[in-house]
């Protein structure tokens, strides 16, 4: 072979390799973008040492009052996770709330139903849940996209529960 058929095949080789380099950063660089993804929706559980605390409680205005303490607490360290910008933290921390406010009306209606005492706690509970609504709205609209949601479906089912809380002091039993 000559010199300059050498030098021409090394050279088309080299082009080839060049060319086939530059695709494969494009295809690689095309593959590493992922769409934005709706974070999972918070698991909705009370900690075993939490249904320990609530079992222990002497009577109903004593869980009442004990498992509304609790649901402050996690709110307020889910609004300091989402200052911090950990919403995975905050978002668990929400599951656990709601986990609280819906056991607390069930208690209540295994307990009395809607009569006499457990009007009152009813009515505490609706009043807490109307303070903290406002609060969860706030923590929504300090949450990035992805975690937004969740903390909607959270703010619709407290109004949900708040509305049950209501519908406690009317029942079927309205003297005509």
């Amino acid at each position: 072979m000559n010199r300059s058929t050498l030098y021409r095949k090394r050279l088309v080789l080299l082009s080839v390799c060049l060319f086939a380099a530059a695709l494969s950063s494009q295809a690689h660089a095309q593959d590493l973008v992922v769409p934005p993804q709706a974070a999972p929706p918070p698991m909705i559980y009370i900690p075993q040492e939490t249904r320990t605390q609530l079992l222990s409680a002497r009577d109903e205005k004593a869980r009442t009052r004990l498992t509304l303490e609790l649901a402050e607490a996690r709110l307020v360290h889910a609004e300091q996770q989402t200052e911090l910008k950990q919403f995975n933290a905050a978002t668990a921390d929400l599951g656990v709330y709601q986990a609280l406010m819906e056991d607390v009306i069930q208690n209540l209606y295994r307990a009395g139903g809607g009569g006499g005492r457990s009007r009152d706690l009813f009515k505490r509970v609706e009043q807490a849940l109307h303070k903290h609504l406002s609060r969860v709205e706030a923590m929504r609209r300090a949450t990035p996209g992805e975690f937004s949601g969740n903390v909607l479906a959270l703010v619709k089912h407290v109004r949900e529960l708040r509305a049950e809380a209501l519908e406690a002091f009317y029942s079927d039993t309205i003297i005509r």
